[in-house]
């Protein structure tokens, strides 16, 4: 077909305006598509079934075992709850499936008390790890070739506060059933499975390391999988895998029923962006065994809070994952992977589901292929799209068409992300509604995606406003099509530079631009690109309804996952910030390759106009309505969820010991410790201790800050702002832990150097930490913890120290604590009277609510409703030596 000389009249072939509207409705309904995809799960089996299907998973004797694990109630490590109640309910479980067994089935039982330390970085703070007397109940279910071992963990403690019935008793309950199921089969496995309900996860992680490192089991596990829960309900997400371990995948994607897992969670994950860990660490760098990480990440808001009970969850959620994890154990089990383990660990997995309709996995190698060959094929089709049409003596025109579709998208999400980031700040500082969408996830549609798709859609009207030509070859629909390929090339760069750089996580993308590519293609072939706008239209906007149900997915699992966290990722920073960029990002993502439509439209800002008042009504709603009141309290119903601001206290007394004695307290005082959990924790302490006449101040200002480290606080509140109430009646605490100089050796060393061993026992079987501060020109040269002596971290006032964490399950003789220092000078500069180091001891007891004075009762409750509050008794012993 020949070219014209120039495009007639503008206005033809336009749509009407209404069109914008119904784009808009269309982005809203794949959204709302790909948000309800989270939540569909299976109906669960009942006890009814059981007849009809004995060889399957039965969610409701999963959920009957959960139920009395919620029952007990929080279950901290080194509380009675978890070392007898839990214990006892799991051990009596384990003798029920021991004695329902079939008699082909072998099952061996062992329960670890196991101690140990090691040093690890914890979220940027360099800490050591001690445990002492910690459980683990292991199940091993022997297979007919008990060389090779698949193992599954779960862990049954909690943190204080809360059941813990999805984080972490519901994966122990799905493994409990699956035991159940397993040892009734009338033949054995290949090879043999490994159950482990491990005690000491929430301390952090410690159960685990004791059983990799040191139980006979450990060393015939090839591979696990590790069931964990950030959230509350809904779908489990695969999240991280191998490493270099392709197997794991295929094998996931050959058996689970159910698919939901993507690559781009384990690049998240493993960035450090996300405040939490699970065993899959300890397992992966102590253990060198591969495997799966699976956790529930959907309404974060009851995680770790009193919410998280079976109230707010249902038997579908463990069916689900009962039938993924029982499909995928049995081909594992029966295969001859665990066997060949070792030698195919070779290369990562690009990994991800649709909507968890299908499951798709292959190569980073090949996803590289696969990015550059789609980004660049996908230009030279564009291309060729408009090129076929108008010749190709024009690539000119359609080049620079296609540039001002890239640049136009290019100022779009630049512009977003000012706005976003301003409105950010605004909320923030100006009308004290940061987190305004915390409880209403609708709010931060309306204040951070709107305006994008408003800023994108503006950018690309005033650049066809101001560069379109009146005599062009390029018709309004193929002038639109040009800018598609731009937005397609804008697209290209970020994935090939994503892939250049090494992240798997360009997939992503890569899925988005092959089915624009396809899009695009079928076009081409049926030669419809000149035709008026109805006919590509139809089925550029079939192809793009499934870009939109993959785009507005990723939307939902971030917005998911990161509105929660920012209530517990402390108080120093804006989370608007994070929420606008993220949702920026998703909704440039979601929308790009629709925006250029805008200039087919005959009034379009119209549609700009009624986006200009979605934005302005979202504003007006965060501001001036109880809707942008960030917190919700639990309602009457299940229906009703809670959103609460955790406020963590502590009734703290600290005690200051003469130098060189660890028997003389010199001074003493007590206070209130709030750890600052989200960015309004301070204001509502404040409220609250306002009313009671109650003084607050910052912890640097304490004027000890300056000479005692970290400033005389519980160790506890190592990772958080803190804020700090002075209280003239101390705690009625336990007895704390103690700590008992037993002998100092003093030695000359040449090189004018001096060297002290100082020998401690620690007294008391609690939950402790241990800060080391040491003196100007003294160093740790050794210490009986580790054999490497581990990177001090910096505290409050400057202070830099070594943190150490002890955790207590049973009870336990003192622990033994050996510093070697050395110091600069002679004999003269280590005196008995000249100090070396700076101890303070820190023991905090968690669910010790008989304790509480009644002061610290009323005022505990006096918070309201919507505040979840964790208290606490805390008793920091600080030395000088």
């Amino acid at each position: 077909m020949k070219s014209k000389e120039y495009n007639y009249d503008p206005n033809i072939h336009r749509l009407p305006w209404y069109g914008g509207w119904l784009l808009l409705a269309l982005v809203a309904f794949c959204g709302t598509v790909s948000y309800l995809s989270f939540f569909h799960l299976p109906p669960a089996l009942t006890e009814a079934d059981l007849a009809q299907h004995p060889s399957a998973f039965n969610g409701a004797r999963a959920w009957d075992a959960l139920e009395r694990l919620d029952a007990i109630g929080p279950k901290p490590t080194g509380s009675r709850a978890n070392e007898v109640e839990a214990v006892q309910l799991l051990e009596h479980e384990l003798s029920l499936i021991n004695a329902s067994r079939h008699i082909a089935q072998e099952v061996l039982y062992d329960k670890q008390i196991t101690s140990g330390q090691y040093g690890i970085n914890f979220f940027g703070s360099s800490m050591t790890s001690v445990y002492r007397r910690v459980q683990n109940l292991i199940v091993k279910l022997v297979g007919a070739e008990d060389q090779h071992a698949l193992m599954l963990n779960c862990h049954f403690d909690s943190v204080a506060s809360s059941p813990g019935a999805s984080d972490d008793c519901g994966s122990c309950a799905v493994m409990l059933e699956l035991l159940r199921v397993l040892t009734r089969q009338p033949a054995k496995l290949r090879h043999s499975i490994v159950f482990l309900f491990n005690g000491a996860e929430e301390t952090p992680l410690q159960a685990s390391h004791g059983f990799i490192t040191g139980h006979r089991w450990a060393r015939d596990i090839r591979a696990f999988l590790n069931l964990e829960s950030a959230g509350s309900g809904g779908k489990e997400l695969l999240f991280q895998s191998g490493p270099h371990h392709p197997w794991l995948i295929e094998a996931y994607s050959r058996a689970v029923r159910h698919p939901f897992g993507q690559a781009v969670g384990e690049e998240i994950f493993q960035s450090g962006l996300i405040p939490s860990d699970t065993d899959f660490r300890i397992f992966r760098d102590f253990g060198h065994i591969p495997g799966l990480d699976f956790a529930h990440i959907f309404n974060g808001y009851r995680y770790h809070t009193r919410y998280d009970s079976v109230k707010y969850l249902s038997p579908a959620v463990l069916q689900r994952t009962g039938d993924n994890m029982l499909s995928l154990v049995r081909l594992l089990a029966n295969g001859d992977q665990l066997a060949r383990a070792a030698e195919r660990a070779t290369g990562h997995t690009v990994y991800f589901d649709f909507l968890g309709l299908f499951f798709v996995s292959y190569s980073a190698t090949e996803g590289t292929v696969l990015n550059v060959l789609v980004s660049v094929g996908g230009l030279l089709i564009g291309c060729w799209n408009v090129l076929t049409i108008v010749g190709w003596s024009h690539w000119r025109s359609v080049v620079l068409e296609m540039l001002h579709g890239f640049v136009a998208t290019l100022v779009g999400a630049g512009a977003a992300i000012g706005l976003n980031l301003a409105s950010a700040y605004g909320l923030d500082q100006f009308a004290d509604r940061s987190m305004a969408w915390y409880s209403s996830y609708g709010l931060a549609i309306g204040l951070y995606c709107v305006p994008t798709m408003m800023l994108l859609l503006i950018a690309h009207r005033e650049f066809h406003r101001l560069f379109s030509k009146s005599k062009t070859v390029l018709s309004l629909t193929l002038t639109v099509q040009a800018r598609i390929t731009g937005v397609f090339f804008f697209w290209s760069l970020i994935t090939l530079g994503a892939t250049v750089y090494g992240l798997r996580s360009a997939y992503v993308i890569a899925i988005l631009l092959i089915l624009s590519l396809f899009g695009t293609t079928l076009i081409t072939l049926l030669k419809l690109q000149s035709f008026p706008s109805g006919y590509w239209l139809t089925i550029y906007l079939i192809v793009q309804s499934v870009a939109l149900l993959w785009t507005t997915q990723f939307f939902h699992i971030f917005a998911n996952i990161f509105i929660p966290i920012t209530g517990r990722s402390g108080a120093d920073d804006n989370p608007d910030f994070i929420i606008g960029i993220v949702a920026a990002g998703c909704t440039i993502f979601a929308i790009s390759f629709l925006v250029p439509l805008i200039n087919l439209l005959r009034k379009p800002y119209r549609t700009v106009g009624a986006l200009v008042v979605l934005f302005v009504a979202g504003l007006i709603l965060a501001i001036a309505t109880p809707i942008g009141f960030p917190y919700r309290a639990a309602g009457t119903s299940p229906d009703q969820e809670p959103k609460v601001q955790r406020i963590l206290v502590q009734h703290t007394v600290r005690q200051f010991f003469e130098h060189n004695d660890t028997g003389r307290i010199r001074a003493t005082d007590a206070g209130y410790l709030f750890r600052l959990w989200d960015r309004h924790n301070e204001r509502t302490v404040r409220d609250v201790l306002y009313e009671q006449r109650e003084q607050l101040i910052r912890p640097t200002a304490l004027p000890e800050c300056k000479t005692v480290v970290f400033c005389g606080l519980p160790g506890s509140a190592i990772r958080f702002s803190s804020l700090w109430s002075p209280q003239s009646k101390p705690p009625n605490a336990p007895d704390a832990m103690q700590l008992l100089l037993k002998a100092r050796e003093d030695h000359h060393l040449p090189g004018g150097k001096s060297k002290v061993t100082l020998r401690f026992d620690l007294i008391g079987s609690f939950q402790a930490s241990v800060l080391l501060r040491l003196q100007r020109n003294v160093t740790l040269a050794s210490w009986n913890l580790s054999t490497v002596v581990p990177k001090q971290l910096t505290v409050s006032g400057g202070h830099r120290a070594y943190f150490v964490l002890i955790t207590h399950g049973l009870p336990d003789e003192p622990m033994e604590l050996i510093l070697d220092l050395q110091k600069e000078g002679g004999k003269e500069d280590i005196t008995i009277e000249n100090p070396l180091l700076d101890i303070s001891v820190s023991s905090n007891f968690w669910e010790y609510h008989e304790h509480f004075t009644d002061s610290f009762h009323k005022f505990v409750a006096s918070f309201p409703d919507w505040a979840h509050v964790v208290p606490s008794l805390a008793v920091v012993n600080v030395y000088s030596f």
